[in-house]
């Protein structure tokens, strides 16, 4: 039985793979063929120039008579150009668009930005038949650096993370069916550090259905490999909300199973408020079990923003407390609190966060452990998240 179900393991694990070197394969070939075609070169001078570029609701990828989809390329070389554009509105930063370090930023994200997004692109071209419009904003890629000095005892005196995040939506499928790949878990309860997350590398597929009264519910699967033999997974998640005094309610379950550390589940209630046009204020409570877990782990948090401009740019404050439910007994792991800037190094696909904070935790006696916290998260298709 065991050999048979390592034989399952494989055989997914090796499909899986398979499917991720094809979409990197394609879309390496499909950039190629839009590099050296004259009409792209074309279009692409004229985004350059400032030519007013198509509309995306005007221009869908054009069907043919054979078995899968034709591209236009040039047409999908200006709506790539029309989305670069977009991010790239200068914010007045330390770094001087016209200095040739910018000019070089701006080349290198354009062309990795392009590669990823023609790789999407020829996932409907090999696997579906109907007409698709191009949707820029449908997948997203993303490569975050944090680090840290200072903290609990237990922790590092200085600390240094890469994470890196890829969500390719299949445009076709109507957002239905995702390819993800991630290189941190997401098990945790919410408020936790960046930097605690564990290196747990995982690749598989996710489903995504809108359900009636403002819920949506996903079921994802695959593997992930953070030891010497990878392990199967599955997910479900269920996202609820609704308007409630003044503010709207947030419900968020999530259940998981690995094939080495059975079952878990995290589920986070939020109540968020917007007190003016750029002032906003959440209440926040989570808790986590798992088969591993000993007892229930819960996080309660307040928090306050201040938004600068847009949803993804200001000052975020933060107080937290993490107790744990152990056989009956109560027990507080940690207090803390925190105050985070964020906003764009140098254009809208390059963003830094500030964190300097101060925690209060049960194996340090709760004496006070200042520390710092630095991020920088670089955008290759999709936007920034909110700031709450």
């Amino acid at each position: 039985m065991m050999a048979s179900g390592r034989f399952h393991s494989a055989f997914a694990l090796a499909l899986i793979a398979l499917l991720l070197v094809q979409t990197g394969c394609a879309g390496f070939r499909s950039a190629r063929r839009q590099d050296s075609s004259p009409s792209a070169v074309a279009e692409s001078s004229q985004s350059a120039d400032g030519v007013e570029l198509p509309k995306q609701a005007e221009i869908p990828c054009a069907p043919t008579n054979r078995s899968r989809l034709a591209l236009d390329r040039a047409r999908i070389a200006a709506l790539q150009d029309e989305h670069l554009m977009a991010q790239g509105e200068p914010v007045g930063s330390v770094i001087c668009p016209e200095s040739s370090f910018g000019a070089c930023l701006d080349r290198w994200h354009s062309a990795a930005y392009k590669w990823m997004d023609n790789a999407v692109r020829s996932i409907d071209t090999r696997w579906l038949k109907e007409d698709t419009p191009y949707d820029a904003e449908l997948s997203t890629f993303k490569l975050a650096l944090h680090t840290r000095a200072g903290g609990r005892s237990s922790k590092k005196d200085f600390d240094l993370k890469a994470r890196v995040r890829a969500d390719v939506a299949l445009p076709g499928l109507e957002n239905k069916l995702h390819l993800l790949f991630e290189s941190a878990s997401h098990d945790d309860l919410p408020g936790t550090d960046p930097l605690d997350q564990e290196n747990d590398a995982r690749l598989g597929l996710k489903t995504v259905w809108k359900t009636v009264r403002n819920s949506q519910i996903s079921l994802g699967g695959g593997g992930r490999f953070s030891g010497l033999e990878p392990v199967l997974y599955f997910d479900l998640d269920w996202h609820w909300q609704r308007p409630w005094a003044g503010g709207e309610v947030r419900l968020h379950p999530r259940g998981f199973w690995y094939s080495d550390d059975g079952w878990g589940q995290v589920t986070t209630l939020s109540w968020t408020r917007r007190l003016t046009e750029r002032q906003i204020f959440q209440l926040r409570g989570a808790e986590k079990s798992t088969e591993q877990t000993d007892g229930v782990e819960f996080e309660q948090s307040m928090r306050f923003a201040w938004l600068r401009s847009g949803v993804g740019r200001g000052w975020l404050i933060q107080a937290s407390v993490f107790p744990h439910l152990k056989s009956s007994e109560w027990y507080w792991d940690n207090l803390l609190v925190n105050l985070t800037w964020r906003d764009a190094v140098y254009r809208k696909w390059i963003y830094y966060t500030i964190t300097p904070q101060l925690e209060f935790p049960r194996e340090d006696d709760y004496q006070p452990r200042p520390s710092i916290r630095v991020g920088l998260e670089m955008l290759f298709g999709g936007s920034i998240g909110h700031l709450m």
